[in-house]
């Protein structure tokens, strides 16, 4: 099919509403091939992308380990899963993740599909555990847009026109631990679900001083503390979780993982429990399978990631990695400056990038002429003046040198 004809059936059976938007940008990109940090489209057109499938990429496109690591594990005839077995992709990777999460004290882990999934698990354990029925949130989080973890945002946009979908839970929201802190005390919180780096809320952190406090009240006040890591662990802060590189020392009760884990190739979620709360929820009689997926326990995904942690084990120790993008980091700050009128600041953490506008539609602006020179970014959606970049571990020097160009040029143009 020519590209005109793979549109036309995009819009007729697909989602005309997504690309008659894409038409309103300027451009409808049908991306055909993508490789490292580039994305090609039908025209021959070469796009950066620092959206990586919103974090999935860490290794950038098509890498060509996982490629080779893939082609050899389909050469074995692995069983997709194994529904009255075991499957032994999860007893090699547990120990693995583990080890390089430095948790402490006796772990499990659930394998599942998608974050989604992971967070839904973690809360059914906690609810069990507890019998509590109050959730505890911060604000400008985002832990999915399944008919519950919608409402474990405080955007009501997430969750317009699904009132009749609420849980009958109690979701409490807080900005400050000292909040947190007060309702904890209370006695009636079933679970506690925290982001270290808010991705969608404009790259907020929660520093090792406020966290260590919070995952303390917690266990003051036995309420199950989860620790949401699906965009921000397994290399993309600079570490194998965020608690690490932002140096918490009190550990959680539950940490979830996906996204990157399997390099972009399978979705894949990873439900790390402690012993009790996992015994809690999986040694009742009938429910030893009480969490999963048709492909959660799929064992090309999980033999795959263990190639993954192979690769992140030398890409976190190497200054080759993060020099490059520490001296990207700086020259953003530089540009925002000299553009004051246009730029607030640039927070980076590891591989993530979150330049702060002045105002939303500054933001928007800025965005959108980066789209219209083939570079993708995002927006955060529950901090809409804030740009998102996330960076592959990958990405070459020309590719850092090529968006500082257009980006100095944009911010200089829009400063006057």
């Amino acid at each position: 099919m020519t590209s005109a004809q793979v549109l036309a059936q995009y819009c007729e059976h697909v989602n005309p509403q997504w690309a008659a938007l894409l038409e309103q940008l300027g451009e409808v990109p049908l991306f055909t091939q993508a490789r490292g940090e580039y994305l090609y489209d039908s025209a021959g057109n070469r796009w950066l992308d620092l959206v990586g499938h919103y974090g999935a990429a860490i290794l950038g496109h098509n890498h060509d380990g996982l490629r080779q690591r893939l082609l050899t594990l389909l050469a074995e005839d692995l069983p997709t899963g194994a529904p009255l077995g075991i499957c032994q992709g999860g007893a090699a990777l547990a120990p693995r993740l583990i080890s390089r999460l430095g948790l402490q004290g006796g772990w499990k882990l659930c394998s599942l599909s998608t974050g989604t999934e992971a967070v839904e698990g973690a809360l059914k354990a906690a609810l069990l555990a507890t019998g509590r029925s109050r959730v505890l949130a911060r604000r400008r989080c985002f832990h999915g847009s399944g008919a519950l973890t919608q409402y474990l945002s405080d955007q009501p946009a997430l969750r317009m026109g699904f009132d009749s979908l609420k849980p009958a839970l109690t979701i409490d929201y807080f900005d400050h631990p000292d909040e947190a802190l007060a309702l904890l005390a209370q006695g009636d919180i079933a679970a506690l679900i925290i982001e270290p780096l808010q991705a969608m809320g404009g790259g907020r952190t929660l520093p090792a001083s406020q966290a260590d406090r919070l995952l303390a009240g917690c266990r003051t006040h036995a309420t199950v503390s989860i620790v949401d890591e699906v965009f921000s662990g397994l290399g993309r802060c600079g570490h194998y979780s965020a608690m690490q590189a932002l140096g918490w020392r009190e550990q959680p009760d539950v940490l979830l993982l996906a996204k990157s884990l399997t390099g972009a190739w399978i979705p894949s979620a990873q439900l790390l429990m402690r012993d009790a709360l996992y015994d809690g929820l999986f040694a009742r009689p009938g429910c030893q399978k009480i969490l999963g997926s048709t492909f959660a326990s799929n064992n090309l995904a999980l033999r795959l990631a263990e190639a993954v942690l192979d690769l992140l084990d030398s890409h976190l120790q190497a200054p080759a990695t993060w020099q490059p993008l520490a001296a990207f980091g700086e020259q953003l700050q530089g540009i925002a400056s000299r553009c004051p009128r246009v730029l607030r600041q640039v927070d980076t953490l590891g591989a993530c990038v979150f330049i702060q506008a002045q105002d939303a539609q500054l933001c928007f602006n800025l965005w959108h002429s980066l789209f219209l020179n083939h570079i993708c970014a995002t927006v955060c959606a529950h901090a809409p003046d804030t740009l998102k970049l996330i960076v592959p571990l990958t990405v070459s020097q020309a590719a850092l040198d090529d968006f500082l160009e257009v980006f100095t040029e944009l911010a200089t143009d829009f400063q006057g």
